[in-house]
């Protein structure tokens, strides 16, 4: 696990790397569960974080993509009431020609 993976784990947000051809990233970003509803703008932040992180080793982002995985909270099993409590992002990034990591 490099740094920055560990950084995001500290802060709740674990990191999955898929190689998606020569000059493709996957990452896959997956908040911890605490129950309650997600914070969209914490989950955000992060990953801009992570993208500006990522740019300075020639990544850009191109993509991105969520994915629920957990709905909570429902009231009186009424469908479309609760909340999300648990979500996955995935991110496409491209590396920049001529850019070295």
């Amino acid at each position: 696990m490099d740094r920055m993976d560990q950084e995001q784990q500290a802060r709740g947000i674990t990191t999955q790397e898929f190689e998606a051809g020569p000059d493709h990233l996957i990452v896959l970003y997956l908040p911890e569960d605490i129950g309650t509803e997600i914070d969209p703008a914490a989950i955000f932040r992060e990953i801009a974080a992570d993208a500006t992180a990522r740019a300075s080793s020639g990544l850009r982002m191109l993509s991105m993509n969520t994915m629920p995985l957990r709905h909570g909270g429902a009231w009186a099993g009424a469908q479309g009431s609760g909340y999300q409590t648990k979500t996955s992002v995935a991110v496409l990034y491209e590396r920049w020609p001529g850019v070295k990591a």
